[in-house]
């Protein structure tokens, strides 16, 4: 056996267990309401994580020391990147996937934490709004992790 052919098996089944990963494991079986909820949810999440990341980006041009404009980009960017995480693994729960609904749970998890480093952030700065989008994205935070530790998404996702 060539050594072309031997990476081109490898690459092959590599493939097919990464198409695995999202593929549909119930063909036909429609998801549970509390899963369909759950994905909802995660989509939903986005816009108030963009409302943050706007808000964080509008406050490092209002003339703040150096500290803080650094820790607010990152407060920006940390706010887009878990935003758009969990929409994007918001897929592959619905479909049942266990390897990526682990990892949308840990994206859950850093968007819970994104929220707690908003509010304090925000108490730093003393900032209202900034404030407000914390406790609104603390709030969605929180439902989400709640929703992919419930039973029905469990069971639904493999365990």
């Amino acid at each position: 056996m060539t050594a072309a052919a031997t990476a081109l098996r490898f690459l092959s089944s590599a493939w097919a267990n990464a198409l695995g990963l999202v593929a549909v494991r119930r063909p036909g079986v429609r998801p549970p309401p509390d899963v369909r909820q759950t994905c909802v949810l995660m989509f939903a999440v986005m816009p108030a994580y963009g409302l943050l990341a706007y808000l964080s980006w509008d406050r490092t041009a209002s003339g703040l020391p150096g500290d803080f404009v650094d820790d607010l980009r990152v407060l920006t960017a940390a706010a887009v990147l878990v935003g758009v995480l969990l929409a994007v693994l918001a897929v592959p729960v619905r479909r049942g996937g266990h390897a990526l609904w682990r990892a949308a749970q840990v994206g859950a998890v850093a968007a819970l934490g994104v929220a707690l480093s908003t509010l304090h952030m925000a108490a730093r700065l003393a900032d209202t709004p900034l404030l407000l989008a914390g406790i609104l994205v603390a709030a969605a935070a929180i439902v989400v992790n709640i929703a992919l530790w419930s039973t029905d998404v469990r069971r639904w996702c493999g365990l």
